[in-house]
């Protein structure tokens, strides 16, 4: 394993580059006018989660390294470590920034030169020293800097960078944003396939199982190689990258906990409300996402739940280059008190903070006080939900009291947010699940006999034999329902008809097809607030697939886009997309109409670039926006001569009738 480590000399002096540039730049906005910098790792420990100095360390270098120390200057960088870390480091010598290795052996006196001299490296840089005053380390090494450096701060000041380091690394670059999006993909595709399936059935059985059971059996899953392949994040994922940086909490019967320190514990699962959260970490690049799932849900409960998706679309929208976290946090409880104001007191307290290594950066946590600004490239972990609701119709003692969560994984854009967890729906139709019989839930109210004049109206009858007045009154029942449904048959079947006529021609059972126009945008403003960086852009809610052409977008509704195809040739990725027009070849599709079949077309447009994950991106999404389009114009025809009926209802059921 030791032979492996490789150090990326480029990576490490860009970032610390870029660190010495914003330290320069920033002054006493972040760093506190602090002259150096000191950064101390202790004892690894396998449990703990990572903390600034790991995450520092681990941006700078790719590795974790224990027991080593960083004393950084604008000018230099000196790092504390033993004689088998520093041949990894050696390589970095030569580089944009001076680095100068100090090599801890077994004599005690010579180490504690080595001490002294970075103290004096302290001292001749300035009186104030930047320090992680709440990110403790703990181990030998850290003892023993503590006893050297505590006698220096007589004649220094220490000031806190936590705030300067996670600006810093708040903002990502392009590899780092790939690992966050193939973690969440991964989180998202075990929420959204093994999570909820297992979750369905485990109910549907009526199984009795834990909830510390049920998330081990989640977290056992990331063993499983051969289905985190399936989940196909991206061409070059690699599943033994894959760790957790939220073990799977499952929690229901009224007891929850919605921080994300959460741990299971020994009750059953119960049948309600149930809440579930995960996230993984790729290339140690961190990921969250949870939901709720509701069991046979009455109507209060689903209110509040619609109130819970609008609030968080609210924030996820507000998200974006510029906006202040409080202002976020703002938008949400605006929307609260608008709609249920008696809610804001069980609404949590923060919406979201910053990730990346670090699995929560509480410096970027988005509440009603904290005044940093959101930039492009930054990611967060959107987090709402309502603690400890009361039930006004509990179904059992457990359901007295429930609460909701919801998270989110996202990239802050200058336009609208990326959401990398969006595979995971978030929607009552898929996350609530219905099993009681609404037959057996309603009460049969007992029919009253009316009478007249105190004479029963079953005493009245047309025959005078018993037997053939029951037939008669059963049969003049039969001949009115036949009657009045053929009357319905009739009026539906010439409503459907007079409905779809205009888009099919049926004309006499001979088809003519007619030529349709599409229209994507009205005004130049619906266009999405992406295309300003001219980029393609697949926006599903206008079937609308967005290309630069010559420095302008040019919006192509799908039912223009006849198919997306991607090819590789060495360092180049190629994306062609296929535009319908006419004599394109046989087929049942080779008759399709057009306004002016003599014109010229477009038959292909073709674009290159270095970026495979992107181009197969697209790829996916196009193919995905016209097989949607294309169902809902197999759906119209089918509807052609359908007679409309009352909306069937599923019987999800635990019995088998």
């Amino acid at each position: 394993m030791a032979d492996e480590v490789t150090i990326d000399k480029d990576v490490f002096h860009d970032r610390l580059a870029s660190f010495i540039s914003q330290w320069k730049r920033s002054g006493d906005a972040f760093f506190g006018g602090a002259n150096s910098v000191v950064i101390v790792v202790g004892k690894a420990d396998e449990t703990a989660t990572f903390r600034k100095a790991n995450g520092f360390q681990f941006w700078l270098l790719g590795y974790e390294f224990p027991a080593t120390l960083f004393v950084i200057t604008q000018e230099a960088i000196h790092i504390v470590t033993t004689k088998k870390k520093a041949s990894y480091l050696e390589s970095l010598k030569g580089g944009k920034t001076p680095v100068e290795l100090h090599v801890r052996a077994k004599d005690a006196e010579q180490n504690a030169k080595q001490l002294e001299q970075c103290i004096e490296v302290i001292k001749s840089a300035g009186k104030k020293v930047g320090v992680l005053t709440k990110d403790p380390a703990a181990g030998p090494f850290v003892d023993e800097w503590k006893a050297a450096f505590g006698d220096a701060l007589k004649e220094l000041e220490e000031v806190d960078v936590a705030a300067a380091l996670s600006s810093v690394m708040a903002v990502k670059d392009e590899k780092e944003l790939r690992a966050i999006r193939d973690a969440s993909r991964a989180s998202s595709g075990i929420m959204k396939g093994y999570l909820s399936d297992q979750l369905a059935s485990t109910i549907d059985s009526g199984a009795k199982i834990t909830h510390k059971t049920f998330s081990q059996k989640l977290s056992n899953k990331i063993d499983d190689t051969k289905y985190l392949q399936g989940l196909k994040v991206s061409a070059n994922f690699d599943p033994n990258q894959l760790d957790w940086n939220i073990v799977p909490i499952i929690q229901s019967g009224g007891k929850y906990d919605l921080k994300p320190s959460a741990a299971p514990d020994d009750n059953n699962l119960h049948e309600g409300v149930i809440i579930a959260q995960l996230g993984l970490r790729y290339l140690t690049y961190s990921s969250v996402v949870g939901r709720t799932f509701l069991v046979d849900p009455n109507k209060s409960q689903e209110s509040v739940y619609r109130l819970l998706l609008s609030v968080h679309e609210t924030v996820i929208k507000e998200i974006r280059d510029g906006v202040a976290a409080k202002d976020v946090y703002a938008k949400a409880s605006a929307v609260i008190k608008a709609k249920k104001p008696d809610l804001e007191k069980h609404f949590v307290s923060s919406v979201g903070y910053g990730i990346g290594i670090e699995g929560r950066d509480t410096t970027l946590s988005l509440n009603a006080k904290n005044t940093r600004t959101l930039k492009d490239g930054m990611t967060f972990s959107i987090v709402t939900g309502f603690q400890d609701i009361e039930n006004p119709k509990p179904q059992d003692k457990k359901s007295g009291t429930y609460s909701l969560l919801l998270s989110d994984t996202v990239r802050v854009t200058r336009g609208e947010a990326f959401v990398f967890t969006n595979t995971a729906p978030t929607d009552l139709e898929t996350n609530a699940f219905y099993f009681k019989d609404d037959e057996e839930t309603e009460q049969k109210k007992p029919k009253k006999e009316s009478k007249v004049g105190g004479i029963a109206q079953t005493n009245i009858t047309k025959t005078r034999l018993r037997a053939d007045r029951n037939k008669n009154v059963n049969e003049e029942k039969d001949a009115a329902r036949r009657e009045h449904q053929k009357e319905l048959h009739a009026k539906k079947q010439k409503y459907g008809l007079e409905r779809f006529k205009e888009e099919t021609g049926n004309l006499n059972g001979t088809e003519e097809k007619k030529f349709k126009r599409f229209e994507s945008y009205k005004r130049d403003n619906q266009l999405p607030s992406r295309v300003k960086d001219l980029v393609i852009v697949v926006d599903s809610k206008s079937s609308t697939v967005v290309l630069p052409i010559m420095g302008r977008p040019v919006p192509f509704h799908i039912n223009t886009i006849k198919n997306a195809s991607r090819t590789d040739e060495g360092e180049y990725t190629f994306l062609r997309i296929n535009f319908l027009s006419p004599g394109q070849g046989v087929g049942r599709k080779d008759d399709q109409p057009f306004e002016d079949p003599s014109a010229q077309f477009v038959r292909s447009l073709t674009f290159r670039s270095k970026d495979f994950d992107r181009i197969e991106d697209i790829t996916t999404q196009i193919t995905e926006l016209k097989k949607s389009a294309v169902r809902r114009e197999q759906e119209k025809k089918d509807m052609e001569d359908v007679v409309e009926q009352d909306k069937l209802v599923e019987i999800r059921s635990k019995e088998t009738l």
